[in-house]
């Protein structure tokens, strides 16, 4: 019997640090993925960007999804798609930054009834997928790195052992 309880105790350990290595490995993969994304938004290699800020703003960053939104609505390393820009423009909008908001305000404006009617449930499943908390997601105004300007950041916390 103690065979046992020992054998069941280390798988159990076992399956907690695996799922424990999951959930640091998304938080890794939601900050890298900003990182590279942004940095290639930089330079300008709009493809890269692409890439990248739409794997984060999977992973319910909202400032990738803000960037992802601005990359849908220029046409810039995708095709011009101001159905996806509204998308992720609600979803990064959960943030309450007013410029965002004023965005998707002005973008909103810009549809037919119809059209918004249309998108409404996608927006909906956006929501429910990349969402704040569907996907664990904090973001609030900070000062950036050595300067009182305050810049949007989002954090992700692990997702429970459960899910």
């Amino acid at each position: 019997m103690n065979k046992v309880l020992i054998g069941l105790t280390i798988i159990l350990t076992l399956y907690v640090d695996l799922a424990e290595a999951d959930n640091t490995s998304e938080v890794m993969e939601f900050e890298q993925a900003m990182d590279v994304g942004m940095s290639a938004l930089r330079r300008q290699d709009y493809e890269a960007a692409f890439e990248q800020l739409e794997k984060a703003s999977k992973l319910g960053n909202k400032v990738a999804q803000y960037n992802l939104a601005l990359l849908y609505m220029n046409g810039s390393g995708t095709s011009q798609d101001y159905a996806q820009a509204y998308l992720w423009l609600n979803v990064a909008a959960e943030a309450r930054e007013k410029t965002w908001r004023r965005l998707l305000d002005q973008l909103h404006n810009s549809l037919s009834q119809d059209q918004i009617a249309a998108l409404t449930p996608h927006v909906n499943s956006h929501l429910e997928k990349y969402g704040a908390r569907a996907q664990g997601v904090n973001c609030s105004k900070r000062p950036s790195l050595g300067t009182k300007i305050a810049v949007m950041q989002c954090t992700k916390r692990p997702a429970p052992k459960n899910s």
